[in-house]
């Protein structure tokens, strides 16, 4: 009996992880071949860095989406729907044999994670909600798995499909398969009644825009994930920048992804049954920093700035997502606050990458852009001090709807 009471508990988990893993590999495959997609479609650095930048200003402009697509549809279905949206955008990648159409594709995968992001923040508030932040360190490794994954075999599945980058990303898309194949027994188990649907239909979903507390965690949001992003994006070129060849380029993105996935996922659970925040998301700002300025200076093997840097994004992303999760009490507030969080942050953090593509242009070289994201992580630092504890934030509640 208790086994079969079990069962559904961790297929949700297990399903959770898969649909997590669709939700960077199709950014994070783009850097280590972004070279050869450059050669090959003339593009110029801008142009190419909105392979990634695109993907997360549709994470940001789409996010309020989520509400009303699952007001009409259940959060089951559209998550499910979402996903599909990212596997059929990631696989049409391999017949995107010119520009416009490559980021046509990173548009439409961008508007499924958009979507699917904040829905799952109000699953696990409505599934987990004694064990959030566990299951944000689950969600946050699956991505890191299938950016790992994604970001370390890409060149190797480029060389097996006779050099086709378009094949190596397309493949992806297996992900987004697997998600579906795994969700399937959570839309059937939800069985949401029409009578349910219309009535979470009767209470509009309305972000929060007058909570300072949610503007700040969207900053702080927005920030650390174009950090992130112009790390994803530029680590590999400025690797081979230093004389390192493509492979070594690889390998360095894919210790920044393992590190990250491992560090989102042990971060949260260490830090369940914690009530601060703050001194967690120092350290982790700290050690970006440290692996940041290692690289500028040189000298120091960029696979351990890398390390540092991973450890970095592993942390902050985790803890970004839990602030929101603890400040609210339904998953209906989870899934305002987190869409609201990644509307204005997934727009904040499209524009670093393509900041650090311009800088690099104007410049040639990647050491002032990496300066611009030691900044960054100053100010983050700064309005950490501003976050509240668990306890604190338990007080703090979205305006009411009218």
């Amino acid at each position: 009996m208790a086994k079969s009471k079990n069962f559904p508990i961790i297929w949700s988990v297990f399903s959770l992880f898969i649909l997590s893993m669709n939700l960077r590999a199709s950014i994070t495959s783009i850097s280590p071949v972004l070279k050869n997609i450059q050669m090959d479609l003339q593009m110029t650095s801008v142009v190419v860095s909105l392979l990634t930048a695109l993907p997360v200003f549709c994470m940001g402009i789409f996010a309020p989406l989520a509400g009303k697509l699952s007001e009409k549809w259940g959060i089951e279905w559209t998550i499910g729907l979402s996903v599909l949206l990212i596997g059929v955008s990631t696989a049409l990648r391999l017949v995107a044999t010119f520009p416009l159409f490559l980021l046509v594709t990173a548009i439409l995968s961008g508007i499924g994670i958009a979507i699917t992001g904040p829905l799952i923040s109000g699953y696990i508030k409505k599934e987990f909600p004694k064990y959030s932040s566990t299951m944000i360190g689950v969600y946050s490794a699956g991505m890191g798995i299938g950016a790992s994954l994604s970001a370390g075999l890409v060149v190797p599945a480029m060389h097996a499909f006779h050099q086709s980058w378009n094949a190596a990303l397309a493949i992806w898309s297996v992900f987004a398969l697997m998600g579906i194949i795994v969700w399937i027994p959570i839309i059937k188990k939800s069985k949401q009644s029409q009578e349910s649907l219309e009535k979470s239909a009767s209470q509009k979903s309305r972000l929060p825009w007058g909570n300072r507390y949610v503007w700040l965690l969207m900053i702080m949001f927005g920030l650390q994930s174009g950090v992130y992003y112009s790390l994803a994006t530029w680590l590999a070129p400025k690797v081979q920048d230093m004389g390192y060849s493509d492979a070594y380029a690889a390998t360095t993105v894919t210790i920044f992804s393992i590190m990250q996935m491992i560090c989102s996922f042990i971060i949260p659970i260490l830090i369940n049954n914690s009530l601060k925040r703050k001194p967690w998301m120092l350290l982790c700002a700290s050690s970006s920093f440290i692996g940041i300025m290692m690289l500028i200076m040189g000298g120091i093997s960029p696979i351990f700035c890398a390390m540092l840097t991973g450890i970095g994004a592993g942390g902050l992303f985790p803890l970004a997502m839990i602030l929101p999760l603890d400040a609210t009490t339904t998953p209906k507030e989870a899934s305002e606050w987190t869409a609201m969080i990644q509307f204005g942050g997934y727009i904040i953090s499209g524009i670093i990458p393509m900041l650090v593509g311009v800088i690099k242009d104007i410049t040639n070289t990647f050491d002032v852009a990496l300066f611009t994201l030691l900044f960054i992580i100053i100010v983050i630092m700064g309005l950490t001090l501003k976050v509240k504890t668990k306890t604190e934030s338990a007080t703090i509640r979205v305006l009411p709807s009218r």
